[in-house]
């Protein structure tokens, strides 16, 4: 009796200290995402022995995985992990298993479909003609058919230290945080690319070191947020990306002597603290030489002294911050200094212990890193602002403005579409005539193969705000370029991506796109002002859609209209200075009935005619070359030139 007693309780103790993990995890359409690092199992191999016919042998020694992320920084050879999956739903379905690490050299993954053993790929040397559209977030989609079982098998060849958060998303619920972060990361890197534009005309107009320092930084900041974030993965040089295993602790040291180069030179240390000051020239000169440790060290060495080194320069600027806070007068500026690195500080914080699998990557946290370097630039463009106010006193307001209207003519110049008469064939015909130096109205002419999107928007206003919103615009546009046959799906989502930039003002939008191969034209009117389709017997058309302008408070409602592209004659998309121009002597308004007489009388000039002449009369009948309003008329021939 105790001898069959013993071996039940064998048994027993046997059955329990069995793994869960090693059982298929279900998992559920209706579940938005899951964690699901912890199920996981893993083993390491040599790189000899790599192989997936080596992972699938019966000999194979699987081990729980020990923690909610996998985890395996020190790891160099090939790491294996897997997991079996079970969908009880009534309906096939597509889950998106998803790594939260972006650095990780090559994910590999297999899975059996219909009997054949099927492998994905996804990271930095897998090419870009090769990557899905999500590629620079680390996933791989899997279809499942109602309670089908799958073991999936994924390896991980790294030279960085592996830190993953492995999820499983619904379709609907990983569209969602894809497009989240694209809108996110789209909005974040023109707002950088924008600051980094300014930091260079301030370096260049007050040339004070400080800027030039401040201009180097933020452009380290942006390439290291590119890394964070996996868009570096979309710029491709040669057959290899090895070298962005490199760049990347490269990058790291950059910033930590930029940074420190910026503080001496921002908190003026050399008069009040010399030997704190030598102390910091001691590490610029340390993490320099830092940088040519890479002809010595091995890789993953080289990129691990890099990540855990960047720690030293932050709490020096932050102690070097405290230090000049107390003793210094001005302490606003000072304020503003350590409250931008502390945000960094804060936000690498909150990354690391992300991808560790600490904090759950959701919200804040998956979007720490790049919202700390953010608000550290917000702080320090604060702080610099105040700084030059004390080296310009009483010039400081006409030479700051010049500076902006030098930047924002620039930016209005990259607006205004190349020089082009012709796309497709198809002859073209533009004018531009802003009410000041700088205007809110904005072009944009895509072509593609057997196909054309013509984009006209104008700002409300003129002047620096509406061409920095037209800019934005501009950035967000990229949105159409890559779906141009779905020009509401585009504006929606550059929408969206404007919300917060907008702050008051709105946008009128028309978008066009046109199909030469299918006959076929689609329109999309967030509430500007009609198409025209001049015939060439001179016959007028208004073509619109349903929609309102682009604001914060109201939804766009736009409603896509799709037309038959007549053989002959010409559309012509035009702002709302045209109607509006006024004459100087007696303030009646250019009008509608005017200006479509006008183009009657155009029906069988060229588009580049009939856009020079509207802008002839106007000027003639306001008696002026200025406006109030900005004027922009586009113009395009429906007969393709051989």
């Amino acid at each position: 009796m105790q001898h069959t007693v013993k071996l039940l309780t064998l048994a027993c103790l046997f059955f329990l200290s069995r793994p869960t993990w090693s059982f298929p995890l279900s998992i559920e359409e209706s579940k938005n995402y899951r964690d699901i690092g912890k199920y996981f199992e893993y083993m390491i191999l040599p790189e000899s022995e790599s192989s997936f016919d080596r992972v699938l042998r019966e000999d194979t020694i699987w081990k729980p995985n020990p923690r909610v992320t996998i985890s395996f920084p020190r790891i160099k050879d090939p790491l294996w992990i897997k997991i079996t999956l079970i969908h009880y739903g009534n309906l096939p379905h597509t889950f998106f298993l998803h790594f939260s690490s972006p650095v990780v050299d090559v994910f590999e993954l297999h899975s059996q479909v219909k009997g054949n053993w099927v492998t994905q790929w996804s990271g930095e040397q897998v090419l870009q003609r090769n990557k899905p559209l999500y590629s620079h977030i680390p996933a791989f989609p899997i279809t499942l058919s109602p309670d089908e079982t799958r073991t999936i098998y994924v390896k991980i060849n790294s030279a960085n230290p592996i830190f993953n958060f492995v999820s499983i998303y619904n379709s609907r619920s990983f569209i969602a945080f894809s497009k989240k972060q694209d809108i996110f990361f789209a909005a974040y890197f023109g707002a950088g690319f924008m600051m980094f534009l300014f930091s260079i005309f301030l370096a260049h107009t007050l040339r004070y070191k400080k800027f030039f320092y401040y201009f180097f930084y933020l452009a380290t900041v942006l390439l290291i947020n590119s890394f964070s974030t996996g868009f570096i993965q979309y710029i491709e040089i040669g057959n290899s990306h090895t070298w962005k295993n490199y760049l990347f602790p490269i990058t790291i040291y950059l910033t930590s002597v930029f940074g420190l180069l910026f503080t001496i030179e921002f908190l003026e240390t050399e008069k009040n603290f010399p030997k704190i000051t030598k102390l910091t020239k001691g590490f610029i000169l340390f993490f320099i030489s830092l940088i040519f440790s890479i002809f010595f060290l091995e890789q993953r060495s080289f990129i691990q002294l890099g990540v855990t080194l960047v720690i030293v320069p932050i709490f020096l600027v932050l102690i070097i911050s405290l230090m000049v806070f107390f003793k210094s007068k001005r302490k606003l500026e000072t304020l503003l200094f350590l409250l931008a690195f502390g945000s960094i500080l804060l936000g690498g914080a909150l990354n690391t212990l992300t991808v560790q699998g600490w904090i759950r990557p959701v919200h804040l946290s998956s979007y720490s890193l790049p919202l700390g370097s953010a608000i550290e630039v917000f702080f320090l463009s604060m702080a610099l602002v105040l700084k030059v106010s004390d080296y310009r006193k009483a010039t400081e307001e006409k030479q700051e403005l010049d500076l902006q209207l030098k930047i924002a003519q620039k930016l209005q110049n990259g607006l205004l579409p190349q020089k082009r008469t012709h796309a497709n064939g198809h002859a073209l015909g533009f004018r531009y005539l802003p009410a000041t130096d700088i205007g809110g109205d904005f072009v944009q002419i895509i072509v593609k193969e057997n196909e054309i999107g013509l984009f006209l928007c104008d700002v409300s206003g003129h002047g620096i705000p509406a061409a920095m919103i037209a800019s934005m615009t501009k950035v967000s546009l990229q949105i159409w370029d890559d779906s141009l046959d779905k020009p509401v799906y585009a504006a929606e989502r550059i929408r969206l991506s404007l919300l917060s930039s907008l702050a008051g003002h709105f946008l009128s939008a028309f978008f066009v796109y046109i199909n030469q191969k299918d006959r076929m034209i689609k329109i999309a009117n967030a509430g500007h002002h009609p198409m025209i389709y001049l015939d060439r017997e001179g016959n007028l058309e208004h073509i619109t859609s349903p929609g309102r302008a682009m604001n914060e408070y109201v939804e766009s409602g736009l409603v896509e209209k799709t037309l038959s592209l007549p053989d002959s004659g010409t559309l012509i998309l035009y702002t709302d200075g045209v109607l509006e121009a006024r004459n100087a002597n007696h303030g009646e308004l250019f009008g509608g009935d005017r200006f479509h007489s006008l183009l009657q009388t155009l029906a069988t000039k060229t588009p580049q005619n009939i856009c020079d002449q509207v802008i002839t009369e106007i000027e003639k009948f306001q008696k002026s070359k200025r406006s109030d309003d900005d004027i922009t008329i586009l113009a395009i021939s429906l007969e393709k030139e051989i």
